[in-house]
């Protein structure tokens, strides 16, 4: 999938903004506060219908303004428009200028691969976030575990709402049990998946194993086993489960989140996000689009090389930085047969 160019009014900072883009890499420099990273949101807004800040709400409409419109080409197999437009109530969309009428038409161009400060940190957030984040990548690949997840969390809710009022959960137990093990089913089989791939792009890109990742769970060994757990000790909410495994980062063995630097932890971020690419590269044949945020900040010059040389014509990529000089990067950029673009941005 490639972007070819975008057009956006009323974006956060921005009244007016329009590019092309290059099939490799295009850089966007500028000051901060300009409105580098709102344009990383307009081309996610666009393709996803949703925005990967922390906060999402009304503030994505530059203030004062009432409605923001994002416009882009995309091209796949052949050259397609997607124009959205958004009041802070209801969304419009439009596909080679034909109304959507649900946005699941336009899942096809979700394929989209983001790092930002902006988003949640998958290394600090809690663990039901942390296992919420790797949902939504399974989602990416396989999007029948969008439903069991779904009904996994009604039945949760459910049971949880009879045990907190003291009554009988029996005829929802096995329910529960059904859906809990697809669930189950669907994490364990991605996660031996994702970790290997996630050791070769580790390799790839630094030489070395340093990093894992360890999916974390307390799987019964069959339905009655699972039954019998339920049953015991009855309390106010549900002690067995999928909802109960988490996710643990390590660096050296040891905890990722304790021992590891601003820049080991952003490293691993990156080496995350690409496994991801990677995976919907390979599940759904399909390039990613890459939006990197902040891409210099807190990376050493030969870390910001190794990831590049990983990405670089193999995805399309969009980075927003402050700046190139005086890093290894400039040389790149001073090469007169480079296909890296560069969009300055100022008032």
């Amino acid at each position: 999938m490639n972007l070819k160019e975008i057009s956006l009014i009323n974006v956060r900072k921005l009244d007016f903004f329009k590019a092309q883009f290059s099939p490799t890499t295009t850089i966007i420099t500028g000051k901060n506060g300009q409105g580098k990273t709102s344009i990383l949101e307009a081309i996610f807004f666009l393709l996803t219908s949703k925005s990967f800040r922390k906060k999402y709400n009304k503030s994505i409409i530059k203030k004062d303004e009432n409605m923001l419109q994002i416009k882009g080409v995309i091209e796949i197999e052949e050259e397609e428009s997607i124009k959205i437009k958004y009041d802070s109530k209801r969304k419009e969309i439009e596909k080679n200028e034909i109304k959507v009428k649900k946005t699941s038409e336009i899942l096809k161009y979700s394929n989209i691969v983001s790092v930002s400060p902006e988003e949640p940190d998958v290394i600090e957030i809690y663990r039901k976030e942390t296992l919420q984040y790797f949902d939504k990548i399974i989602f990416k690949i396989t999007p029948n575990h969008v439903e069991t997840v779904k009904s996994y969390n009604k039945l949760l809710l459910i049971r949880n709402t009879l045990l907190e009022n003291n009554q009988e959960t029996f005829q929802w137990d096995k329910k529960i049990i059904k859906v809990g093990l697809l669930v189950w089913q669907e994490r364990i089989k991605f996660f031996k998946y994702f970790i290997e791939k996630l050791e070769r792009v580790e390799q790839k890109i630094i030489g070395k194993k340093k990093y894992s990742l360890k999916y974390l769970k307390k799987t019964p060994e069959n339905d009655i086993e699972y039954f019998n757990k339920l049953q015991q000790k009855k309390q106010n909410k549900t002690l067995v489960g999928p909802h109960l495994d988490s996710i643990k980062f390590y660096l050296n063995e040891k905890n990722l989140q304790e021992s590891g630097s601003q820049g080991e932890k952003k490293l691993f971020k990156y080496i995350l996000k690409l496994t991801e690419a990677e995976i919907i590269n390979e599940k759904k044949k399909t390039t990613p689009i890459l939006l990197l945020d902040d891409y210099f900040a807190k990376l050493d010059d030969e870390n910001i090389m190794k990831i590049f040389t990983f990405f670089h014509r193999k995805f399309q990529t969009i980075i927003t930085t402050t700046k190139t000089n005086n890093t290894m990067m400039e040389k790149r950029l001073k090469n007169p047969n480079t296909t890296i673009k560069i969009i300055e941005l100022n008032d």
